[in-house]
């Protein structure tokens, strides 16, 4: 069995692997460990750089499903009124907030945000096979510090819509904790963990006990990042 690590973010994703004990960024086409996290929905599903590449209608394109993910109404939204920015559709259907392709045409359809997670799940599942060249079976992936319990369990739906096995949902603090204590050897100790992402802010005090993490106080704001900036083709 293979598992693989995935970091599912708001503006971009990675997947890693262990390699002789040691964890290994997957590098995509581009050269790079990070792919966007963009999906656009044309007469194929094309995800990551080829998404924002293509000549898809814009309102098609859809990202910040991190944002979208596990949320009942769109007025319940922390950032409801900056939706303007969006260059997508969005409603709230049978308690769900998701997107509307091809709004107000016959073949409208409308998406869950765990759907388009998943399709950024499965081309970075697809990548570490290419690299691994094996089949890749479960995963570990992190999520954000403030994350509730819906948002998590959209999370573990969008795990399971790619196919894959889940191992464990880890905070984004404590992965980066339990990393950089596994390179510092810092043994017991307390960490101040200020995670900058690009669409939330956390910040965690957190107290390794060996490779253990325990969880002192966690602060941000889920609102604070980037926006992707789109230019009409």
């Amino acid at each position: 069995m293979v598992y693989i690590g995935i970091d599912l973010g708001i503006t971009h994703s990675c997947v890693s692997v262990i390699e002789n004990g040691k964890p290994i960024a997957i590098h995509h086409d581009d050269g790079k460990t990070i792919v966007p996290s963009v999906v656009a929905y044309g007469n194929e599903i094309l995800v990551g750089n080829d998404a924002l590449s293509s000549n898809i209608e814009l309102s098609n394109v859809l990202y910040d499903s991190k944002r979208l993910i596990g949320w009942e109404f769109l007025h319940s939204l922390p950032y409801a009124e900056t939706r303007q920015l969006w260059t997508f559709k969005v409603d709230t259907r049978d308690k769900c907030v998701g997107y509307v392709l091809n709004k107000g045409a016959p073949n409208e359809r409308f998406l869950k945000p765990e759907e388009v997670s998943a399709e950024i799940l499965k081309y970075l599942k697809v990548r570490a096979e290419k690299y691994l060249n094996k089949k890749v079976t479960g995963v570990v992936v992190t999520v954000p510090a403030l994350f509730q319990e819906n948002q998590k369990a959209a999370t573990k739906k969008a795990i399971e819509l790619a196919g894959l096995e889940l191992k464990q949902l880890l905070h984004e603090p404590n992965a980066a904790a339990i990393a950089y204590n596994e390179k510092k050897k810092l043994g017991n100790s307390k960490l101040l963990v200020f995670d900058f992402g690009g669409g939330t802010l956390d910040v965690s005090i957190l107290r390794m006990i060996g490779n253990n993490v325990d969880v002192k106080a966690v602060a941000g704001d889920i609102h604070l990042g980037m926006y992707y900036s789109f230019k009409q083709k």
